[in-house]
């Protein structure tokens, strides 16, 4: 029990935060698609794109599914 607690201790994350870094990450993808939609290419435009493509991708994806699984743990939590 006790190593519960100190796992939901260090991934406790407010839900205005995991939205939050949720829709800048798809925004950054925004940015760079509209970035390459443009043909707007420099050195530093790449090198920012291949820094922060993957990182933003895997934001997008896992904050939203973590968002979910705590609201759905939440609801259960609360029905107890």
């Amino acid at each position: 029990m006790t190593h519960y607690y100190y796992y939901y201790y260090y991934c406790n994350m407010k839900n205005k935060y995991l939205i939050i870094v949720s829709l800048l990450s798809w925004a950054n993808i925004g940015l760079i698609y509209l970035l390459h939609l443009n043909e707007i290419y420099f050195t530093l435009i790449g090198v920012y794109k291949e820094l922060t493509t993957l990182p933003s991708f895997l934001c997008g994806i896992l904050f939203p599914v973590w968002l979910l699984i705590k609201i759905v743990l939440n609801k259960i939590d609360s029905n107890k």
